[in-house]
């Protein structure tokens, strides 16, 4: 079982990716598209695994930084993600 604090690791990722591909002002005739995004954080993780089995990843960006004889262990995590356009017409 996931700690309450965390989400799964999918829901996080989802969460971060989850930025409108276009920004547009029509009046003052903006238009800007994203097509790349590259995400660099620091995560907590929490893995669990249940009497089957099965493991669950549940993570977070760090909630606070506490000096501690045991400092937690941050782990880096970069998610690359380019927007893929289907060819066309059999190209």
């Amino acid at each position: 079982m996931i700690d309450e604090a965390f989400i799964s690791f999918r829901e996080i990722v989802d969460k971060l990716l989850d930025i409108p591909g276009d920004f547009t002002d029509e009046e003052n005739g903006v238009h800007s598209y994203i097509y790349e995004i590259e995400i660099g954080t620091p995560v907590e993780l929490d893995i669990s695994v249940d009497e089957n089995g099965k493991v669950t990843i549940g993570s977070i960006p760090p909630m606070y930084r506490v000096d501690t004889s045991f400092l937690p262990s941050y782990h880096s995590v970069t998610i690359k993600a380019e927007k893929y356009t289907a060819p066309e017409h059999g190209e």
